[in-house]
């Protein structure tokens, strides 16, 4: 596994939350991205975004819901999305579906692949404490079935604009179309 894991040094220079760890980095090839990050995911909750919009959500303290469309791996079909829809932040919840569960949605919807050439992530992790307050997809196929776009088995939606503050910890990932 071509696979490397370098903590930063530095701080990011816009104001995080004091409890926010400075950001560990990892590099891996694309066809390698599935089998280095669940590991690292499992059990976690988590939201992902693009580098230059982590930059501006360190400068604001928020991951805004109505800048869904601007981060990674939003899915092609999020204006009819269920919890854009309803102002909620979109997360991955890898805290309790099963292996068969987690890829089939890995097959489906390809959440953690980029279709891009060589890109950087930053996957924010969702701390505990606010676990209780998180909307699982169960209560999307309960209220509206499959009439708006959700991820079965693996997403979950944070009611509302997310303080940076219930983030705990943050992966930057580079992610190589070639070998290193």
């Amino acid at each position: 596994m071509a696979c490397c894991l370098r903590f930063f040094c530095r701080r990011v220079h816009y104001s995080l939350d004091p409890n926010l760890e400075a950001p560990k980095k990892l590099e891996c090839k694309n066809s390698e991205l599935e089998q280095v990050m669940i590991p690292l995911l499992r059990g976690r909750v988590f939201h992902v975004t693009k580098q230059k919009t982590f930059d501006e959500i360190c400068r604001s303290g928020w991951i805004y819901s109505e800048r869904q469309a601007e981060f990674a791996f939003t899915p092609a079909r999020a204006e009819n999305s269920y919890g854009r829809k309803r102002g909620w932040v979109s997360l991955y919840d890898l805290r309790s579906p099963t292996d068969a569960e987690i890829k089939e949605a890995l097959i489906r919807y390809s959440f953690l692949k980029t279709t891009h050439n060589e890109s950087t992530h930053v996957y924010l992790i969702v701390a505990e404490s606010a676990w209780p307050s998180l909307i699982s997809w169960k209560r999307a196929i309960r209220e509206v079935g499959g009439k708006e776009f959700f991820i079965p088995f693996v997403e979950a939606w944070y009611p509302g604009d997310m303080p940076l503050q219930l983030v705990n910890e943050s992966l930057v990932v580079t992610v190589h179309l070639s070998p290193r």
